[in-house]
């Protein structure tokens, strides 16, 4: 029985570490093209992705 927990508590953690940098990633690359990370991009912009994490609209 303790193994079974050790091994799901290994396996969560690793599932932790991996959500972080899911969410920068398409805030990078928003960035990295020259965009702006807001909820709503206005009249002149375009909205081009998301980011954090689906969160957010990627704007140019």
């Amino acid at each position: 029985m303790r193994v079974l927990q050790l091994l799901f508590a290994v396996i969560f953690v690793l599932l932790l570490q991996g959500a972080p940098a899911r969410g920068l990633s398409d805030t990078q690359q928003c960035r990295s093209s020259r965009g702006h990370c807001r909820r709503l991009c206005f009249h002149m912009e375009r909205w081009e992705g998301s980011c954090s994490n689906g969160r957010l609209r990627c704007c140019r």
